[in-house]
């Protein structure tokens, strides 16, 4: 019988993690199940590696907050389903695992074997880029999630250029159109509604990071 090693962090990375940094430990998918059961912090698993992820910013908080509340008025009355980042996606089993900022779910939520929080069937996502985790966010974890056949569109809200950029499905295979959207007086298009850009970054608090 394999025997599962416990991941244990370091007095350095934990320090790191205090002040809003990410952390990345080799380890294999049951070690990262194990891990992921246990720890309060929210980790993610990609390419062999447990992501861990400390405190997010006040700010980047403030954004999710204020974009669930749009999307929630927006389908209010459908069968489509607005959670936050404690919900997780399952890209492939033993392979990919990830919190996204927002999970919008189409009709039935389908979940990963014994799990009531692991989603395997996201329709759309967004992610909130912070300075520690947007090079991730972009060039690692976006490519996995356009391979989940039940998404349709990723949304990525660029809080420093507040800018909002928009990854949609095509009817083509493995074909995605981006469109960017930076001025605050746009019409931002999210799945079949539209938003003003306005809206998402009004009234931000001037916070010293």
């Amino acid at each position: 019988m394999e025997v599962i090693q416990k991941v244990q962090l370091t007095d350095e990375q934990v320090e790191k993690l205090a002040v809003g940094g990410v952390v990345s430990v080799p380890a294999s998918w049951d070690e990262f199940m194990d891990f992921l059961h246990e720890t309060f912090y929210r980790v993610e698993y990609h390419n062999g590696q447990i992501i861990i992820m400390g405190l997010a910013a006040f700010i980047h908080e403030l954004l999710i907050g204020r974009i669930i509340t749009l999307l929630t008025n927006l389908y209010s009355g459908t069968d489509y389903y607005v959670a936050g980042s404690n919900v997780g996606v399952l890209t492939t089993e033993g392979k990919g695992y990830y919190n996204p900022d927002i999970t919008v779910v189409k009709g039935t939520p389908k979940f990963r074997q014994g799990s009531n929080a692991i989603i395997t069937n996201p329709y759309l996502l967004v992610e909130v880029l912070s300075e520690s985790t947007a090079a991730y966010d972009l060039y690692h974890k976006l490519p996995k999630y356009e391979q989940m056949d039940s998404l349709q569109e990723v949304v990525i809200v660029d809080r420093f250029d507040q800018s909002i950029s928009t990854f949609r499905r095509t009817d083509t295979l493995n074909v995605w159109t981006q469109t960017i959207y930076d001025k605050p007086s746009e019409q931002v298009r999210i799945d079949q509604f539209t938003i003003l850009q306005a809206d998402v970054f009004a009234n931000l608090p001037t916070v010293k990071e």
